[in-house]
């Protein structure tokens, strides 16, 4: 099992100093550091389909969630921070979330394109996970689960998911599909899910490395 952020910024308020964060600590997500810490995805968001616009999103791999959960705190990737603001609040640079959850490894393929979701509230379990079951058939990467940790975000993020699409047509189309509708109205969800889960939709082509 590997330990995963999934990541959405909402807004950059600051360009300089986020873009300046974002180069300073890209060489601490290469893969070659004692967290394994490795960005699988990351980059504009294509489309936001679900919830509240996302402007750029991320995936990022640990060897463990507690690799996940201890690397906020590295005093090196913590240094790149301060380039965001203070350490225990970067929101006058940049509001996101940043989520850790635990899952099978996940593999990249050329083309690939993902949803990263963040889900803020399940209301009705049991709907919500017969429709989740059912729609499995249509990614072929899924990595899900609770969020065990919250790095950053004032929103609290309950679920977070990396679902995987084989090209950009279909991360971006398959609501539309008649097999996919079918898997929300197993969960009643259909015409209106508001009474079964509020959650965050991005999709965006893979980076792979």
């Amino acid at each position: 099992m590997k330990g995963y952020w999934i990541n959405h910024v909402i807004e950059i308020k600051n360009h300089e100093r986020f873009f300046a964060y974002a180069e300073a600590s890209k060489s601490m997500f290469a893969g070659d550091n004692k967290y394994g810490a490795l960005m699988k995805v990351f980059g504009s968001v294509t489309a936001t389909l679900k919830g509240a616009p996302v402007s750029h999103a991320a995936l990022v791999e640990f060897d463990s969630i507690q690799a996940a959960i201890d690397f906020w705190d590295d005093p090196e990737y913590a240094a790149t921070r301060a380039y965001l603001g203070p350490l225990d609040d970067e929101s006058t640079t940049v509001e996101r979330r940043v989520c850790c959850i635990e899952a099978e490894e996940i593999h990249i393929s050329p083309d690939q394109w993902f949803w990263l979701n963040h889900v803020q509230e399940i209301i009705n379990e049991e709907a919500f996970f017969q429709y989740a079951n059912a729609s499995l058939e249509h990614f072929n990467v899924a990595a899900f689960g609770p969020v065990v940790h919250q790095h950053a975000g004032s929103q609290a993020i309950q679920l977070a998911a990396a679902l995987g699409f084989s090209d950009g047509s279909m991360a971006l189309n398959v609501r539309e599909t008649e097999s996919y509708r079918s898997a929300l109205a197993k969960g009643g969800m259909a015409e209106n899910e508001s009474n079964v889960v509020n959650r965050t939709i991005c999709a965006l082509p893979a980076t792979s490395n």
